[in-house]
């Protein structure tokens, strides 16, 4: 990950409302989840697209070239285009944002089991 979640403390400061992943231009994009393209589309200067996974779950990821029209239902896991240029990412990386009921919320705590590791004891090693 080259940038992780770092929210404002209010919706209209500024923040990393996403995390950004490593990836090359090129490479393809997956989606996280099933779901139907929302969105597809220049935003400002870069390709941006939205899956809308329903019960109020969001992504959104840019920049992406070759992106499917909105409409289109995609599969968990299926291609859905590639990392291209243009945003803070510009070829060199992925991001990934994600709302739940229009608040942006860690996008990686819905992929990884992020809590802290226990090493318990193992029982009759009297180390």
């Amino acid at each position: 990950m080259l940038e992780a979640f770092d929210p404002p403390a209010h919706d209209w400061l500024p923040g990393h409302r996403g995390a950004d992943l490593e990836a090359a231009a090129g490479d393809a994009v997956r989606a996280p989840a099933a779901g139907t393209v929302a969105f597809a589309g220049t935003v400002v200067d870069r390709p941006v697209l939205t899956i809308d996974h329903g019960n109020g779950l969001v992504s959104s990821f840019e920049p992406v070239g070759g992106a499917p029209p909105a409409g289109t239902v995609v599969a968990a896991g299926a291609a859905i285009g590639s990392v291209g240029a243009g945003g803070h990412c510009d070829g060199r990386c992925i991001h990934w944002g994600l709302r739940w009921e229009g608040a942006y919320i860690d996008p990686l705590d819905t992929v990884a089991d992020r809590r802290p590791s226990v090493l318990l004891p193992v029982p009759g090693d009297e180390r």
